[in-house]
């Protein structure tokens, strides 16, 4: 039975055009414009056209509609604006969206929505051309004859992922849709806040004085708690003016995740799963019972370049009660050695060591370097597919060259280049690829040894080379830097399931669940995989079945599920499924990429069987 929540809706997605090559260019320049059109023309036309963002994605966004004319004229006020507001701006410089728009069934969680009907509206934008607008049939019929618009028809276009084409149509960004997009003029007040200018370093830092706050704050209010309290931290609002706005928030908010997190005193409920109630309309109590919350960490930043403002309040998820609040306004080249002595003294106060080394840094060039890694991760997560994975290379890749000091590319390289080779998606020398990913993820621990996710490649790299002992005490380590993260735990539950230690491998999982309540379909994945390896194939397939989305390299445990199950049809159905994405993948590959990983007894040979007898290539 299925009981998620599902609603019809309008779903609009949106991309820059060109992304890569823009940043190539002025990483910047980029960055500084697309921050003002979103804070001068696309945000202010959401909300007045009725539209609710449910993510920005780095170069993305997906926005939602009651109305289906509501989204059709906002992507035609929309476009123009933008047009408009570049009429002085180069071709080299000039940032153009493709739009999508679907209507269809969608799965709810929490603020944020999944399935065919986002897909669709997402492949479908990459049938538009630059500045341009596509449409699903879905759409064309309920806005047909409403607005005064011409609509080029495209007929039925095979698109990605999707199992039937789907008729698609263009708005032609004509006089008619100008007129339409002038009707009403947009008018745009923005409240000025004069901030006082210093000079500001490792801004990221701020966080730790929130974070030991914190945890000074419940280890009075629980000192008798027989359970640890749970936290949740929501995505800080921004309050930063121009340039700066929608910079650094989810930067802040997320480090401060991972800082208290390290507190074995409390869980924190992971990033995943706490920002999806983004510009929630629900109450903080209905917020705290929906992640399973004790607290909840909410507040205001505000950026202008050189100086941070933060305002942090922490609740109490039932009474909803604010226990502590705080301002702080800081020069942050200060903070350092500040940050180290408060620290320690929070360290002694709740009378245990917390930790011995000095908090992840971040420079400069690590913002930058990060903010590629961010849209990166953010990619592959709402795309799992080769197009995604190669564009993640090539991004990470300039990384390296402009920001060779930083981890972030280092790291992020070295989980790209694992998921390349995993699913063969990249072609050269194996051994050559898994040796640069080792060397990067090494290099990645090297300059920043506090940084939970270069332990997390560094796991990754070790896994695909052969090395899943060495992996699990790499992923054990990037867990002790952040508890909170689902994604650790999950590389860690593989790994031991590649060893056999399958029983350890499901209580990870299941502490997985608890820090990422909303958790998503890589969870699910992995725990059919380790189900079925210890022979539950009934439990592995309704496991596999409850996730509301899976990518298509998710189909070779599906096939193996029903390998396992006798159900011969149903395996070579996911199969081909599989195979039609990955038509250079073999047995013969997949027990190249797996031997002397899957030491398991025995767990490698059905497995191989298992694809052999479904229809993959041998």
């Amino acid at each position: 039975m299925d009981d998620h929540e599902r609603r019809l809706t309008t779903v609009l997605s949106a991309d820059v055009v060109g992304y890569s090559s823009l940043m190539g260019r002025d990483e910047s320049g980029t960055l500084t414009a697309l921050q003002q059109l979103r804070q001068n023309e696309i945000n202010p036309r959401i909300e007045r056209h009725n539209g609710r963002i449910v993510k920005l994605m780095g170069d993305g966004s997906l926005v939602e509609f009651a109305s289906v004319v509501d989204a059709v004229r906002f992507a035609v006020d929309v476009q123009h604006a933008i047009a408009a507001a570049q009429t002085e701006s180069t071709d080299e410089t000039r940032i153009q969206f493709r739009i999508g728009i679907n209507v269809g069934d969608v799965i709810v969680a929490g603020d944020d929505i999944y399935g065919d009907g986002v897909n669709i509206a997402a492949r479908i934008e990459g049938l538009a051309d630059p500045g341009g607008i596509c449409i699903a049939r879905t759409v064309f019929d309920q806005v047909n004859g409403k607005l005064d618009l011409t609509f080029a028809p495209m007929g039925l276009q095979e698109v990605k992922n999707i199992s039937t084409p789907v008729e698609v149509y263009r708005v032609e960004l004509d006089k008619r849709s100008q007129a339409l997009a002038l009707d009403t003029p947009l008018q745009i007040t923005e409240p000025q806040v004069e901030v006082p200018r210093r000079k500001t370093k490792r801004w990221v830092l701020v966080a730790g004085i929130v974070v030991l706050a914190v945890a000074v704050a419940l280890n009075f209010l629980q000192p008798e708690t027989a359970k640890p309290p749970v936290i949740a931290v929501l995505p800080f609002e921004d309050f930063s003016s121009g340039e700066h706005k929608g910079f650094l928030s989810d930067a802040v908010s997320g480090g401060i995740i991972t800082s208290l997190a390290r507190y074995p005193q409390m869980k924190v409920i992971s990033r995943r799963s706490s920002f999806k109630f983004r510009d929630s309309d629900l109450g903080i109590s209905e917020i705290a019972d929906q992640l399973g919350a004790d607290f909840i960490l909410e507040g205001t930043q505000q950026y202008d370049g050189e100086r941070l403002q933060i305002t942090a309040h922490l609740i109490d998820g039932q009474t909803e009660e604010h226990i502590w609040a705080d301002d702080v306004d800081v020069p942050l080249e200060d903070l350092l050695k500040t940050n180290n002595v408060i620290s320690l003294n929070v360290a002694g106060s709740v009378g245990n060591k917390v930790i011995e080394t000095e908090v992840a840094r971040m420079t400069k060039d690590d913002v930058s370097a990060l903010m590629i890694a961010n849209a990166a991760q953010s990619r592959i997560m709402r795309d799992f597919s080769r197009e995604s994975l190669l564009k993640n290379i090539e991004e990470q890749e300039r990384s390296l060259k402009d920001y060779p000091e930083s981890a972030w590319g280092h790291l992020g390289q070295a989980l790209s280049l694992r998921i390349g080779l995993r699913y063969g998606w990249i072609e050269g020398d194996e051994e050559e690829i898994r040796k640069r990913m080792y060397d990067l993820a090494r290099r990645g621990v090297e300059l920043d040894p506090n940084n939970f996710m270069a332990y997390q490649a560094l796991g990754r790299a070790l896994t695909m080379n052969n090395d899943p002992v060495a992996a699990a005490n790499a992923f054990r380590r990037a867990i002790e830097l952040n508890p909170s993260s689902s994604f650790a735990r999950t590389s860690l539950a593989q790994t031991l399931g590649f060893i056999g230690e399958t029983e350890e491998a499901l209580e990870v999982i299941a502490e997985a669940e608890l820090v990422d309540p909303f958790y998503g379909h890589d969870i699910h994945w992995e725990k059919a995989r380790i189900q079925w390896q210890i022979g539950d194939c009934d439990q592995a397939l309704e496991t596999f079945q409850a996730s509301p989305s899976m990518p298509v390299a998710a189909n070779t445990t599906l096939a193996a599920i029903y390998h396992c199950l006798g159900n011969d049809e149903k395996a070579r159905q996911a199969m081909a499924v599989y195979v039609a994405e990955n038509p250079g993948w073999t047995v013969s590959r997949e027990r190249d990429v797996n031997s002397g990983l899957w030491i398991a007894e025995g767990a490698l040979d059905r497995w191989l069987e298992a694809m052999k007898s479904s229809g993959m290539p041998l």
